[in-house]
């Protein structure tokens, strides 16, 4: 029966105490807890049937194998794309660095890529690696004052002479989502450009389906959702996979190989050199499972609920600041407040058992566009309720005593020792 919230007894994880306190995890835009059903899954894999793929005629090579395609199977249909259009990543940057390795040959110095101001660093570097190699333009449409997109600046930057258009589905500063059937809309109807989407905050809180979205790649992570770390996938619309060269070569990507010659494989796994994260793609199809065994719809209403209670509480922080201003965002919700920097506040939320994402988050153009260095971000899940956001802001306030006392000597650090590092 679906289920308008994920049950908190589901995840092992959430079951932790911190610093003596129940863990209240609101980190969730980094990573998404696994279910324990997923857990149990992926043990039961790894002691029953792990063994190579497509690769023996063997029981257990036969049984990965399996399920490994019907994980290829589930995966595109939770995006609402086709079996053949799925390769496998190590994750959303992986894709991103995929897709930049295969449309790199359609552009030149006479050529340019659109990208916004709201993405994370993985959809700026690429692209920027990219126009350096090959002397095309990069363009960046701008945020409005708000945070969002400015739609009229992006149009006016899309022409004939674009080949890629990227953007982000959903900001993981802001969570503020982008209008993807618009953008693509504007990108095809201006140019003949390929339109990529980073998907990795979208697949989690937004219905996906890549046909309404209007885009030709879509990139997400398995993490995100749940799944163990290392998978993640790129979508690709059929027409345009078969007109591209795989990213990198080896064991799986080809029928043939001769002293003088080879013949790639016609179907999707030419693009997924090597031996490919079997487990992980097993997990991942048992992630998405759990999702759609609730009711998605519900869940999300129930996620921007949580996060307008959060902006209505911190209304009521001295010296909060929320970053950007939408009339609907979902997900996460990034602040400032004044007193002290990101850092102290995670850390001293820590210490009472909020955990919390602090720093730039992998978005600094973004956060320099929106007059921040840096920030404090809570992230939501179906599993989140409306107690740990009141306990985030409980904890907020008696965190906001303590740094108002100087009980806060310095500045915490990441582990690397620096604190403006965080991503």
């Amino acid at each position: 029966m679906s289920r308008d919230a994920f049950a908190r007894g589901d995840f092992p994880l959430l079951a932790r105490t911190v610093n003596g306190r129940p863990l209240v995890y609101l980190d969730n835009a980094a990573t998404l807890p696994m279910p324990r059903l997923v857990l149990d899954e992926l043990c039961a894999f790894r002691s029953n049937s792990y063994a190579n793929i497509h690769r023996g005629v063997h029981t257990l090579s036969e049984e990965s194998s399996r399920r490994y395609d019907e994980a290829r199977r589930t995966a595109a249909e939770f995006i609402g794309g086709n079996e053949p259009e799925l390769v496998f990543t190590s994750g959303t940057t992986d894709s991103l660095n995929k897709a930049a390795a295969m449309l790199a040959p359609r552009l030149d110095e006479r050529s340019n890529v659109v990208i916004t101001a709201m993405e994370h660093h993985s959809n700026i570097l690429v692209w920027r690696s990219l126009a350096r190699r090959t002397g095309c333009d990069l363009r960046v449409a701008p945020v409005d004052g708000a945070g969002a997109l400015d739609t009229g600046a992006f149009r006016a930057l899309v022409d004939e002479s674009t080949k890629i258009v990227a953007f982000t589905q959903l900001s993981n500063v802001t969570g503020i989502a982008n209008d993807c059937a618009l953008l693509s809309g504007i990108a095809h109807e201006r140019s003949d450009a390929v339109v990529v989407v980073d998907g990795a905050q979208g697949v989690v809180h937004l219905p996906t389906d890549v046909s309404a979205l209007g885009c030709d790649m879509y990139a997400f992570s398995g993490h995100k959702l749940g799944a163990p770390t290392g998978i993640g996938g790129l979508w690709v619309r059929g027409p345009l996979l078969e007109t591209l060269e795989p990213a990198s070569f080896g064991g799986g990507t080809v029928w043939e190989v001769t002293s003088d010659r080879a013949v790639l494989s016609d179907d999707v796994e030419r693009f997924e050199a090597g031996t490919p994260p079997i487990d992980g793609a097993v997990g991942l199809a048992s992630a998405m499972r759990y999702w759609r065994a609730h009711d998605l719809d519900a869940c999300r209403l129930r996620e921007r609920r949580l996060i307008d209670r959060l902006e209505a509480g911190l209304a009521n922080i001295e010296g909060a600041q929320v970053l950007g201003r939408a009339p609907e965002r979902t997900g996460c919700l990034s602040f400032s407040v004044d007193v002290a920097s990101p850092f102290d506040w995670a850390k001293l939320l820590d210490g009472l058992g909020v955990a919390v994402r602090s720093g730039h988050h992998c978005a600094q153009p973004y956060l320099e566009a929106l007059g921040c260095a840096g920030a404090v971000r809570a992230s939501v899940a179906p599993f989140t309720s409306k107690d740990d956001i009141d306990r985030l802001l409980e904890a907020l306030a008696k965190a906001s005593l303590v740094l108002k006392g100087g009980g806060v000597r310095g500045r915490a650090r990441n582990r690397r020792g620096h604190p403006g590092r965080p991503a």
